[in-house]
């Protein structure tokens, strides 16, 4: 953690869910300051979204809420036989949040499925959402909309033949993996420390990786909503890399057309993944509308 978080107020949140799951959060700065609630990608925790990141949120006058996505971090799936997953449970789960850390909306920062998450709720719960950042993204899941580009060749191919798992009894073993696997998902460049701190604090608090609750039993349908983002009237600010190998720039630029007033911000170079060199943008484009 770094000295400014320090001195930053600091509160751990733990968020019970109706199905047994329980959310591990933190909301980062003063509580009467306007909330910036981070939403990362699909199996991500809270260390996604570095410190240092969350430094400069706080510093433009904001408190940044972060939490662990289900299964990961301290952030439990749950008992068996009611573990619940998909993009409808994701929403609920990050409006929990909200509620727990006592804000009535936020400005929703969120990157690849979590902007999915974001943009649902901005159309299902638009009094909970204030502004929208949404950072290598797309307008749907993974339909293919003739007009967006699907994952490149690399993307693809990485994706049909993944590494070998490692010892996951092995901390050193299992960051290594997921820098592995992250490696594919850069950009023009790949900033392995930074993807390594993410994964060593990742690993430090959930050794186990939760590896023995097994999967979510229901998978709730995630709803088509690209047809209704005009009906978004907040302000947003989408943030696409050139190089991005999931959602190629084409993605992004079409979700800031289909949102009204969408301003669109292009990073140079960069691929499906949120590293130091990008953080100006991001915090800029949220400071923008916060």
């Amino acid at each position: 953690m770094s000295e400014r978080m320090h001195r930053a107020e600091v509160r751990s949140l733990r968020v019970a869910r109706p199905d047994g799951a329980e959310i591990a959060a933190e909301a980062i700065g003063s509580a009467g300051h306007p909330v910036v609630l981070l939403v990362a990608g699909g199996e991500s925790s809270m260390d996604w979204w570095r410190p240092e990141f969350c430094d400069l949120i706080v510093d433009r006058g904001l408190c940044v809420v972060r939490y662990d996505q289900r299964g990961m971090g301290e952030t439990t799936l749950g008992p068996p036989g009611t573990r619940r997953d998909g993009l409808t449970v994701a929403v609920d789960d990050a409006i929990a949040v909200l509620d727990a850390a006592g804000a009535t909306d936020a400005h929703w920062l969120g990157f690849s499925a979590g902007a999915w998450v974001a943009q649902l709720a901005a159309l299902d719960h638009p009094g909970r959402v204030r502004a929208l950042t949404l950072v290598s993204t797309s307008p749907t899941m993974f339909e293919s909309d003739p007009d967006l580009p699907g994952a490149t060749a690399r993307m693809q191919e990485a994706w049909a033949n993944p590494p070998p798992e490692p010892d996951w009894s092995d901390p050193d073993a299992v960051i290594e993996y997921h820098v592995d696997v992250d490696r594919d998902y850069a950009g023009d460049e790949f900033d392995v420390a930074h993807d390594r701190a993410i994964w060593a604090d990742t690993v430090r608090r959930s050794p186990g990786m939760h590896r023995d609750e097994g999967r979510a039993e229901v998978i709730e349908p995630a709803p088509r909503w690209r047809e209704r983002l005009g009906e978004i009237r907040v302000p947003t600010t989408v943030v696409h890399g050139t190089a991005d190998p999931v959602f190629p720039i084409g993605n992004g630029e079409a979700l800031a057309r289909d949102i009204p007033g969408a301003r669109f911000v292009s990073l140079p170079g960069g691929g499906h993944e949120l590293p130091p060199a990008a953080w100006g943008a991001v915090v800029e484009a949220v400071a923008r509308t916060a």
